[in-house]
């Protein structure tokens, strides 16, 4: 095989890379051995260096600075400071020339100062490497250091992978070189993909107005093939059950339902009667603005928390104000389980008990309450209070005794009590998750799926909360005198540290249906559960039975419902999805068959293969059939972070020079490394990092993880952390990759570091 001639002035770049690798490892492996202490010296070096910048001109002050910082980071030396690692000591060569002077500075993971004329510094710190990232070879630079602005040119600025010792690729000026195993040079073309052409591919708007065959309605026929029309103008005395891939029109075929059914019968479908519910809170973002084109920009959308919240805190009394921001996982698991609807019956039960034992004290000689409250389990708590109350208020006025008046004022009084203690039922969390024999019930009814170590942490996580507030701890005491040196109040500082007073997302729903299971169907509170006439529920699968109950009782009983979903993107770990046919059953609605959408009209052929291979055996069995080509997935392996790093933030740079009105989506698996991530690329042109689903829907770069972009789509998207030990063999892992990949319009790389993941498909020869 032969190899492009590399011409003298390439030749030499390589040898002088060679060169100084060698030397840099040399130098390693000699202090590793040899090992002795570096103070001294180095005391004595900083002394003389701090003399002779007193007297030195400005134009070597620079150099000097530097080498004084060299000496006091060998003085904070330890005998057992780590060494880079002489396989592959570091990953990038940077030259800068300042008033007329050069320096070369190698980045790696480790610092390694005692190599004086290239020292290696580490990447993550060093304010060095700020200008390795934001400047190009030959262009000027302008950095604020310690104690100094620098200003100076980019002479050299190279990426390398050296491996096992020896230099294998260089990556500079554009250009990309690599060893052979014969040990020659070749041109190479380098790690990055080109990623080009995709910019605006992403649909940010959909267009609306009139023209349906025959008849009236909103424009929307253009956007849809046939399958699509056909559900969008469905008659809708029965649900609507929408299944399909990633980007097969789910979400468009839901909202322009809407605008359909709105236009065909405004009286019954008044916008304000309308909700929309979505699993993120990007998708409501994008979903308002895509029916904002459809003149629907008053239809209510919200991610179920924040609508059950809202009807919790409407009906019933006594809620905490703060939510918990952190709920372990397997309290989460144990709350969202169907089982804990079974232990509705006990509940009412001991509280019966109590109730009872109450009114033996309270209502002496009412031997007939216990056939009533105790006995009648065919009523509901509220209609047994009811009736108990009639029959003694009646028995009461039977006797027409002189103490009626003031026997019936205790019944109604006694009666008055028990409906605004256990019909409101904020005060049940207790007996829901601190009550071992509750939560044992729990354990039981799941066959296994709830342990005792869910159960125990379900106990430990409900103390907490319900534990002294910090308001209640200092009450005795002035505000003044909590004043703290910041300005802040001891009260408010315990708070953000404590869990204590706080109520989780996940009771809202257990609490409301707890309620309506005590009320029955005559409903005793003042406030109501909003109804709507229309009700779309994106991605159902992510939705627990509690949850999906509390959304059946706001529908009116002519509503119309759309369902939309795909068991493939169910990513939540603390749910387990079953079936579709639980999901109606639990709606309340009648079973129908599914509408299947087997075409995706968002990623190529390309991505469409590569997602669905990615689901290995939990894939449907069928593809969707993508409409059009693409180009390949790019999928890159790098030896270590850094480098990793390097070439994103190069390709990124060039990809927003290139394509200013690019949408790109950097998705990792984990909230804290989309952090970690953007810490490293913000420098980056128009790069953001996206937290709690709060996407701008501008051109750019959105760093986020890719349980946020449920809905959403990008030109591009690069999964930055598809490694081993990142991503399991798990269905859930699977479904968040395929997630991730399904979000890409035109392109999609995939980046490995060290080993790719087990979950990737084998790449197509």
């Amino acid at each position: 095989m032969t190899h492009e001639i590399l011409s003298p002035e390439e030749l030499a770049l390589i040898a002088e890379e060679e060169t100084l690798c060698e030397n840099v490892i040399k130098s390693i492996r000699q202090v590793h051995a040899s090992r002795r202490p570096l103070q001294d010296s180095a005391g004595e070096r900083l002394e003389l260096l701090r003399e002779e910048a007193s007297t030195a001109k400005s134009a070597d002050l620079p150099a000097l600075f530097d080498q004084m910082n060299t000496q006091r980071a060998i003085l904070g030396l330890r005998k057992d400071e780590p060494l880079p690692d002489p396989r592959s000591p570091y990953f990038a060569h940077l030259c800068l020339e300042e008033k007329g002077k050069r320096r070369d500075v190698l980045l790696g993971h480790l610092s390694f100062l005692q190599f004086r004329k290239n020292p290696v510094i580490d990447w993550k710190h060093a304010p060095v490497s700020r200008i390795f990232f934001n400047y190009r070879e030959g262009e000027d630079y302008e950095e604020e250091f310690p104690g100094r602005i620098a200003q100076g040119v980019v002479i050299k600025r190279r990426v390398l992978t050296i491996h096992n010792g020896e230099l294998l690729r260089i990556h500079a000026g554009g250009k990309s070189y690599r060893k052979t195993p014969t040990g020659e040079w070749t041109s190479d073309k380098g790690f990055s993909p080109s990623l080009s052409g995709g910019a605006g591919s992403a649909n940010r708007t959909l267009q609306s107005g009139l023209g349906l065959t025959n008849t009236p309605a909103p424009e929307v026929s253009a956007l849809l093939d046939p399958d699509q029309f056909r559900l969008l103008t469905a008659d809708y005395d029965d649900p609507l059950l929408v299944l399909g891939g990633a980007g097969c029109g789910k979400t468009t075929i839901a909202l322009h339902r809407i605008a359909y059914l709105r236009f065909k019968d405004p009286e019954h479908f008044p916008s304000n009667k309308i909700l929309v519910v979505v699993p993120e809170e990007g998708l409501v973002r994008l979903s308002k603005k895509l029916l904002g084109t459809l003149g629907l920009s008053d239809v209510e959308v919200k991610t179920f928390d924040d609508w059950v919240e809202v009807q919790a805190r409407k009906l019933l009394r006594n809620l905490p104000q703060r939510v918990c921001t952190y709920v372990p996982a397997n309290v989460s698991r144990v709350k969202r389980h169907p089982s804990i609807l079974s232990v509705f019956p006990e509940i009412v039960r001991r509280q019966m008990e109590e109730i009872l034992r109450s009114a033996a004290k309270f209502l002496p000689g009412t031997p007939s309450l216990a056939e009533i409250l105790r006995d009648r389990t065919d009523l509901s708590m509220g209609d047994r209070f009811d009736l108990a109350e009639k029959n003694l208020l009646d028995e009461i006025e039977a006797e027409a005794a002189h103490t009626a008046p003031m026997r019936t004022a205790a019944v109604k009084k006694f009666f008055m009590e028990r409906r605004k203690r256990y019909l409101n039922t904020t005060g049940d969390r207790s007996d829901l998750f601190t009550n071992l024999e509750v939560l044992e019930k729990i354990a039981e009814e799941s066959q296994g799926v709830i342990t005792a170590a869910m159960i125990k942490d379900v106990i430990s996580h409900a103390l907490d909360q319900l534990g002294e507030r910090p308001e209640d701890a200092y009450s005795g005491y002035e505000r003044d005198a909590l004043e703290t040196v910041d300005g802040k109040s001891l009260i408010d500082d315990e708070a953000e540290q404590t869990i204590s007073g706080t109520i989780d997302s996940e009771d809202f729903a257990i609490l409301l249906e707890l309620q309506a299971y005590k009320i029955g169907k005559q409903d005793h509170s003042v406030a109501k559960l909003k109804k709507y006439s229309h009700m779309v529920i994106d991605e159902a699968q992510d939705l627990a039975s509690v949850e999906l109950k509390a959304l059946s009782r706001a529908l009116d009983d002519d509503a119309a419902i759309t369902i939309a979903g795909d068991a493939a993107q169910q990513i939540d770990p603390t749910h387990s999805f079953e079936s579709w046919e639980r999901v109606l059953d639990t709606l309340n609605q009648p079973r129908v068959y599914a509408n299947y959408l087997t075409t995706t009209y968002r990623s190529p052929r390309t991505i469409a293969a590569f997602a669905h291979g990615v689901l290995g055996p939990i894939a449907p069995a069928n593809p969707p059939d993508a409409v059009r080509e693409g180009l390949p997935v790019a999928r890159t392996i790098f030896p270590n972070e850094g480098q990793m790093v390097v070439f994103l933030n190069e390709t990124l740079t060039q990809l927003m020079l290139d394509e200013p009105l690019a949408s790109v989506a950097v998705l990792t698996k984990t909230p804290e490394y989309a952090l970690s991530l953007y810490k490293l690329l913000e420098d980056l042109p128009k790069v953001r990092l996206v937290e709690h689903g709060e996407f701008e829907f501008k051109a750019g770069i959105d760093i986020t993880p890719a349980s946020e972009v449920k809905g959403l789509e990008f030109d591009y998207v690069i999964i930055p952390d598809a490694s081993r030990g990142v991503y399991i063999d798990k269905p859930e892992d699977r479904r968040l990759m395929h997630v991730a990949a399904t979000r890409a319009i035109h392109q999609l790389w995939v980046i490995s570091v060290g080993y790719e993941s087990h979950i990737l498909p084998p790449e197509e020869a």
